[in-house]
């Protein structure tokens, strides 16, 4: 026989599920593995953006570049854009692994609340 009470649970539920999508789809991957994958792609998504700015710099400089050209300093240049380039990189992945470390945190907070709330759908109605 359907019960109210069981129909609301089980709405309560699927409303959950639909609202909180993110959840199940970061739920999947084990903690470290979730936040390592995430900053792996954040070091290449680092890693584009600095080759886009460089190339913008020679392009938009292009001709004092090429007029002053002193192969000497080009070193010192390289070696300062590297520099520039890994110090940002590391501040870029400490950031990004306490960002996904907290959004793993969260989901996790919310998986273990949709499993309560199956657990006393399951305890209510005898399914266990």
């Amino acid at each position: 026989m359907i019960s109210k009470e069981k129909v609301r649970l089980m709405t309560d539920l699927a409303m959950y599920r639909k609202k909180n999508e993110q959840i199940f789809r970061v739920t999947k991957y084990f903690g470290y593995d979730y936040i390592v994958w995430h900053m792996l792609l954040a070091a290449v998504r680092y890693t584009i953006c600095a080759l886009v700015l460089a190339a913008l710099f020679v392009v938009f400089d292009a001709e004092d570049f090429f007029y002053n050209v002193n192969l000497d300093g080009l070193d010192e240049t390289l070696m300062g854009f590297v520099k520039y380039y890994l110090t940002g990189l590391i501040v870029f992945l400490l950031i990004s692994a306490v960002v996904y470390y907290q959004r793993y945190k969260k989901s996790r907070n919310g998986m273990l609340l949709y499993s309560s709330k199956l657990k006393r759908l399951a305890r209510k109605f005898h399914y266990v």
